[in-house]
């Protein structure tokens, strides 16, 4: 096959002839790659008449164009102003206010594991009333006796409640000793209903669904409200303390937890005690120790002490020495292993800030929205 330059050779002239070069066409200098022959046919190309004026027009109009390009103006964080950006246009100073870790916050050890007691007092109130069951059920103790010590424990923090808190009266003593004799009554009335209430169900099925309601119980409980306190109308008085109840959710999975094992009970009397000594521990014990949290809390130390102490007891009673330590891990994972594993994972915390956040707005007191 022939080469390119040979097609422009002249047929009248020998092949050693030189070709005449168009005085617009700059000199070709030898490249340090090229060889002698390949400069021979460029020039032959350059000689083609219209070639050299249209590259050296297009070297000219791109050299004019290069310089006289507009520059792009830079680019604002604006979204109200129309620039000669892409939406998705990220600039060099993009990352420039990057705040990492910036609202994160710093956990004590010691305040953690006080912290914890909270969970550690709900957690002993299930237990124990586990452990009252699995007397009454399977050792055969009488109900009537944890119902009334219920009852008893509950008249005392009442009135320690009514001496400190300074927030009743006598209208709302009245009160309360209607709605307490409404309860009573009521639990009277269903109790033979009660009982048959799960006759046609076995008691593995029970068991599984007591376990279920329990745990349920004890994820869906509020460990962080607490009981409002009312502001001194005068510098001389004393301030109150309101008893604020606990979530509804967690008081109702405890009940029908409890209904549902006082079904297994054999008498109505089992069942009305029983059930009346759950309502004291679910319903009303976590008012009295939300409140004593806030009234005093080495009060709230000392309470979750016994509890711990009792509950230990129960598990000893029930299951022997492997019931009492493993019950006894939970705690301590409870109270120091959780806390100090919570404070190591703190490093691997990663919160990143910038201004691509929405604003967030302060509300400051005395200013409304």
């Amino acid at each position: 096959m022939l080469p390119v330059s040979a097609g422009l050779r002249d047929s009248r002239q020998p092949a050693s002839a030189p070709v005449a070069r168009s005085p617009r066409t700059t000199p070709v200098q030898l490249h340090a790659m090229e060889r002698p022959e390949d400069v021979g046919d460029r020039e032959r190309f350059l000689s083609v008449p219209g070639f050299a004026m249209t590259s050296t027009s297009t070297i000219i109009t791109s050299q004019t164009t290069s310089t006289t390009a507009p520059r792009r103006r830079p680019w604002h964080k604006l979204l109200w102003v129309h620039q000669p950006y892409p939406d998705n246009y990220v600039d060099a100073s993009f990352l420039s206010q990057l705040k990492r870790n910036l609202h994160v916050q710093q956990y004590s050890f010691w305040a953690l594991s006080s912290d914890s007691t909270v969970i550690i007092l709900h957690a002993s109130t299930v237990m124990l009333f586990v452990c009252v069951f699995v007397v009454i059920y399977n050792l055969d103790w009488d109900p009537a006796w944890f119902a009334a010590t219920g009852s008893t424990c509950t008249l005392v923090g009442y009135a320690v409640w009514d001496r400190c808190a300074h927030s009743s009266s006598a209208a709302s003593r009245a009160a309360t000793a209607k709605s307490a004799a409404l309860i009573v009554s009521t639990l009277l009335g269903l109790s033979p209903v009660l009982k048959s209430l799960t006759q046609s169900t076995s008691s593995d099925s029970i068991w599984a669904i007591s376990v279920w309601l329990f745990l349920l119980n004890i994820f869906f409980h509020d460990y962080s409200a607490a009981p409002a306190r009312t502001a001194p109308v005068s510098a001389s008085s004393t301030p109150t303390y309101a008893a604020v109840p606990p979530t509804t959710l967690s008081t109702n999975l405890a009940i029908a937890a409890a209904i549902v094992l006082a079904s297994r009970l054999s008498t109505t009397l089992s069942v009305f005690s029983f059930l009346l000594f759950s309502i004291e521990l679910f319903g009303l014990f976590p008012i009295f120790s939300r409140w004593l949290r806030t009234y005093s809390f080495l009060a709230h130390l000392g309470l979750t002490a016994v509890f711990i102490i009792v509950t230990e007891c129960g598990m000893f009673r029930i299951g022997g020495w492997w019931a009492f330590a493993v019950w006894t891990a939970v705690l301590v994972s409870a109270a120091f292993i959780a806390p100090g594993w919570l404070i190591a994972l703190q490093k691997y915390k990663n919160e990143i800030q910038g201004p691509w956040d929405p604003a967030k707005p302060v509300l400051r007191s005395g200013y409304a929205l």
